[in-house]
C-alpha cells in the first residue's frame, strides 16, 4: 500500500466525436498520476477483456450508442516513462450492457470526465501472468 494526496482535481467536458483516450492523454501529459471517473455516451467502442488462460485481451467493438455508466480508472507510468491510462468502463443501451476495459472510444453528445491528479509519480513496472502491475 501506498499513500498519495491529491494535488488538483480537473474537469473535463469532451465534445461529441472526440476519442476519449487520446483527449485524456493530452489532458495527462503534466501528470505523474491520478484517478479518473466519468459519464456520457459513445458512439462507438473497442472494448477488451483480459484472457488469463492466453495471457491477452479479447477485443469487442461496440457499434451505436452507449450510455457511459461508469468510466473508472488511473494513470499511471510505465518502465519507459510512458503515461498509461487503465480504464474500465460500463456501457448500456436497450440491448444491454457491456463492460471491459476501454481501448479506444468516440462521444455521442457528451462525456464528463473528472481527474484527481496525484502529488507523486504512480508506476506501473512489476510484470505478471501477462499484465503489468501497479508498484504498491
Amino acid at each position: 500500500m501506498r499513500t498519495y494526496n491529491i494535488k488538483a482535481v480537473h474537469m473535463i467536458r469532451l465534445e461529441e466525436g472526440a476519442e476519449i483516450i487520446s483527449e485524456l492523454k493530452k489532458a495527462c501529459q503534466e501528470m505523474k498520476g491520478g484517478i479518473i471517473k466519468g459519464i456520457g455516451g459513445l458512439d462507438r467502442a473497442k472494448i477488451a477483456v483480459f484472457n488469463p488462460e492466453r495471457g491477452e485481451y479479447d477485443v469487442r467493438e461496440v457499434i451505436g450508442f452507449h450510455e457511459i455508466a461508469s468510466l473508472l480508472g488511473n494513470l499511471s507510468i510505465k518502465k519507459d516513462g510512458e503515461k498509461f491510462l487503465h480504464l474500465h468502463v460500463v456501457l448500456g443501451s436497450w440491448r444491454g450492457v457491456i463492460a471491459g476495459h476501454l481501448i479506444e472510444g468516440y462521444v455521442r453528445g457528451t462525456a464528463e470526465i473528472v481527474i484527481f491528479e496525484l502529488d507523486k509519480e504512480l508506476n506501473r513496472t512489476i510484470e505478471a501472468g501477462g499484465l503489468t502491475l501497479l508498484d504498491l
